[in-house]
């Protein structure tokens, strides 16, 4: 059978509005955001408010939202954020159970205290003491932000977050120098000076 050729073009039609809201925040698969955030001793946590904010303001073509600005000052929009994640999940009715206000408040908490024991940590002789309260606390943060990446990930249909669980080159790039700042770090906590 011939095509005519003078039929009117067909296109296929996606739902391009679903596919950008599907993807409102930023996917990570939990491996590979625990791995990151870890390695770069909570650095990570600035590049993900500001790719969260990023995709948001992609997906709802909101022009309030500044990402690098947010991500930089995110103690002060770590709740927005985490509300926008729940506002999300219950758009979607899906049914995780977690309480945006207090993961954010932890994580704005951890973040607040976290210089201040640092501080001390310069003018107290107690320094391992110090250094592990600011251990916890940089895992407390972590551990906050990984409850909001799991509500994240439920809330783009991709629990696991498979469509971005494969490291990049700059990636292993963040992984490696972090890898050589924990070594030297645990080399000055554990071997007496005088063996140095």
């Amino acid at each position: 059978m011939e095509e005519n050729i003078y039929a009117a073009p067909e296109a296929t039609l996606t739902n391009t509005e679903a596919d950008s809201v599907e993807q409102a925040f930023y996917v990570v698969s939990t491996a590979k955001f625990l791995t990151l955030f870890f390695f770069t001793f909570s650095l990570y946590g600035l590049y993900w408010h500001f790719k969260n904010w990023k995709q948001y303001k992609i997906a709802y073509d909101d022009h309030e939202p500044m990402p690098i600005m947010r991500a930089i000052f995110s103690i002060f929009f770590t709740h927005a954020l985490f509300f926008a994640i729940d506002m999300r999940l219950k758009q979607l009715k899906t049914n995780f159970n977690w309480d945006p206000s207090t993961w954010a408040t932890i994580a704005v908490i951890s973040v607040f205290i976290s210089p201040i024991i640092d501080h001390f940590a310069e003018t107290n002789p107690a320094v391992g003491v110090i250094d592990f309260v600011s251990l916890v606390l940089m895992a407390i943060y972590g551990f906050a932000l990984f409850k909001a990446q799991r509500a994240i990930n439920i809330s783009c249909n991709d629990p696991t977050g498979s469509s971005n669980s494969n490291f990049t080159f700059a990636n292993c790039v963040w992984i490696f120098f972090g890898s050589i700042i924990l070594t030297l770090a645990l080399i000055g906590i554990f071997v007496p000076d005088d063996a140095l």
